[in-house]
């Protein structure tokens, strides 16, 4: 049985809810455009650009706007994409038990900074955790290996002691790759048994 004493947690879909998911959906039925495009712009080579901090937000989206050609200002569809994460508690509350009995927490989420000032600033999320990794600052985005080394360099634990929980499988793979022990997150009640399995303390 491992020892686990580290939890990395990924952010959006976990923590909180999906905002990508659901700003898709609604900029797509806004403006009536191809569901398939607009996810592309978040997921595809512009929005990795953005998410490893190499294009700022007002030129992400002011490249966003000219492909779906659609009239609407930068405020309007960031507002959209920011307020479609909230925190989910049942994962909240998991985090603070495990804080209290001793576990290291961190983050690791491809994110930019305009979303983490605005989260941290409506919700104080970060105080929840030890540290963590950020894609907008180290340049590197899941599954890249390298950011998944970086937040190990963060860790008090090696790789064995360490369970990485995200909710796209294709992110734990490389988790999985360097020695840390996965979960895909399904819902919070999940996670508590899948993390009793591991043995951790919940």
């Amino acid at each position: 049985m491992r020892q686990i004493k580290t939890i990395i947690f990924d952010l959006g879909g976990v923590y909180f809810t999906n905002g990508t998911r659901s700003a898709i959906d609604i900029i797509s039925k806004r403006w009536n455009l191809d569901n398939a495009i607009v996810s592309d712009i978040f997921k595809g080579t512009l929005g990795t650009e953005y998410r490893k901090g190499n294009i700022s937000h007002t030129e992400f989206w002011k490249q966003a706007k000219e492909i779906m050609k659609i009239e609407a200002t930068i405020e309007e569809l960031s507002k959209i994409w920011l307020n479609g994460y909230v925190p989910i508690n049942g994962t909240v509350d998991i985090i603070k038990e495990l804080r209290k009995k001793g576990y290291e927490i961190l983050y690791l989420s491809d994110n930019v900074q305009d979303r983490v000032d605005y989260l941290e600033a409506k919700y104080s999320f970060l105080k929840n955790f030890d540290t963590g990794v950020f894609s907008h600052i180290v340049g590197f985005r899941k599954p890249n290996p390298e950011i998944y080394k970086l937040v190990l360099e963060k860790s008090s634990s090696p790789a064995e002691n360490c369970v990485y929980i995200d909710d796209k499988y294709k992110f734990l793979e490389e988790a999985e790759k360097l020695g840390m022990a996965t979960i895909q997150f399904i819902n919070p009640d999940e996670t508590r048994i899948k993390l009793r399995e591991l043995g951790v303390d919940i």
